[in-house]
């Protein structure tokens, strides 16, 4: 029973200590839809794997452990979670880590175009096709380094929050994937860091939208844009401009969605920024 607790201080310490010792670094928040920053192995050994629900995820040098960042997916079950990490010589390690509940709001919003909200029979394919291509694109993985320096894309008032349990037009529907920053039709959008772009193109809920990886499994969406500025496979700065605001696909006015992904699974952006 000691040893158990010693080993659960341990975790929670680590989590702590690694949360106020980095910067430019996600904020460790254990909720669904959070982030939780666990240290699986000393730096000075050979960068290990370390996979969550049976996708890889991110892995930084710290200055004392190698750091997993995971991605806590809203749907995730309280209590507590585990990662496999995998060493060298076959050896085979469990970390563990405890998901807590969280308040998210309800948000209730009236769309005019109504097939946005039950769509007809066309557009009900459409939106099959890209649910296939936006799971294949937000589960991409690559052995790049992950940059975590993160700005905000756009200037603009938070007019719609992460995980918001969304009612459309009196219809409960997914809760909210991203931040929603509303902003002026035309004003500038940045790549929140340096990346590759992924995918650009019209879908039919985000509208004209810009995937870009951040490597090891960190990715960044840009959406309901006016304008496209960039390619797929081109890389881009931090804080390079790659579009512009909009209102395209299911909106009720200009707005950019910003959403974040690791592991596959979206989190809260703002875990990516200063507190206010």
């Amino acid at each position: 029973m000691k040893n158990s607790l010693l080993s659960k201080f341990f975790v929670v310490s680590s989590i702590i200590l690694i949360t106020f010792s980095l910067s430019a670094f996600p904020r460790n928040d254990l909720k669904p839809g959070g982030i939780a920053v666990i240290a699986v192995s000393p730096s000075t050994n050979p960068k290990p794997k370390v996979v969550y629900q049976k996708r890889p995820v991110a892995l930084i040098k710290g200055k004392k452990n190698w750091l997993a960042v995971v991605g806590i997916p809203l749907s995730a079950k309280i209590g507590q979670h585990k990662l496999t990490v995998y060493l060298p010589k076959n050896k085979t390690i469990t970390k563990s880590f405890r998901v807590k509940s969280f308040p998210y709001r309800t948000q209730r919003l009236t769309i005019k175009n109504k097939n946005k909200v039950n769509p007809n029979k066309k557009s009900s394919k459409r939106i099959e096709r890209e649910f296939f291509l936006k799971n294949r694109l937000k589960r991409t993985y690559t052995e790049s380094p992950p940059h975590f320096n993160f700005i905000k894309p756009t200037n603009g008032r938070d007019s719609g929050r992460f995980g918001a349990r969304r009612i459309f037009n009196k219809q409960k529907r997914n809760p909210h994937s991203g931040m929603d920053i509303a902003a002026p039709k035309g004003r500038s959008v940045k790549a929140t860091e340096a990346g590759k772009v992924l995918f650009t193109g019209d879908l039919f809920f985000t509208g004209n939208v810009v995937y870009i990886d951040h490597g090891n499994g960190l990715l960044s969406l840009y959406a309901h844009l006016s304008k496209i500025n960039v390619k797929k496979g081109q890389q881009v700065n931090r804080g390079q401009i790659i579009g512009k605001v909009g209102k395209t696909g299911r909106v009720t006015g200009p707005h950019l969605h910003w959403s974040v992904y690791l592991n596959g699974n979206a989190v809260d952006p703002s875990l990516f920024l200063p507190k206010n």
